[in-house]
């Protein structure tokens, strides 16, 4: 009877430090689903946020005048879609970024949709209204996940 009592024990605290192990080792070994934190394109998004908020601030004061014109602004789409152009190839670089690189293409599209509308006509104030909130929000999207990525999350 003691040998049974003694055997189940044994069995017990063995079976108890199988699973601390298994935790401990378990613990040190993360998973990681997302590419890590990248400081250069968090920079990178939050200059291009600045020089797309300039525009849309320029493009509101400007309305209705001979220099709005999409002919007058031609550097801007050039340089922003360079900038756009860096930022997805420094996203592409990075292993596990997949989701940085969908986000960054969708900005580039909404670049190019931008050109065409302007390519039309002038934009009016509250297109520009519209226009800006719509680009905040994409760029917004790719600065939390960057952030979330530096938290760790």
């Amino acid at each position: 009877m003691e040998y049974k009592l003694y055997s189940s024990k044994f069995r017990l605290l063995k079976a108890f430090l199988i699973i601390i192990t298994l935790v401990i080792f378990s613990s040190g070994c993360t998973v990681k689903l997302v590419s890590s934190y990248d400081e250069k394109t968090d920079n990178a998004v939050t200059e291009l946020q600045k020089r797309v908020e300039t525009f849309f601030i320029e493009a509101e004061g400007l309305a209705n005048k001979p220099e709005c014109k999409y002919e007058k602004h031609i550097t801007f789409y050039q340089d922003t879609k360079v900038q756009v152009s860096a930022i997805s190839v420094r996203a592409g670089a990075l292993e596990k970024n997949e989701k940085t690189e969908q986000l960054v293409a969708l900005l580039g599209n909404s670049i190019d949709t931008l050109e065409q509308l302007h390519k039309i006509d002038c934009f009016k104030p509250e297109q520009v209204v519209t226009l800006r909130s719509s680009f905040n929000s994409s760029i917004t999207a790719i600065l939390k996940l960057e952030l979330a990525k530096k938290r760790g999350e």
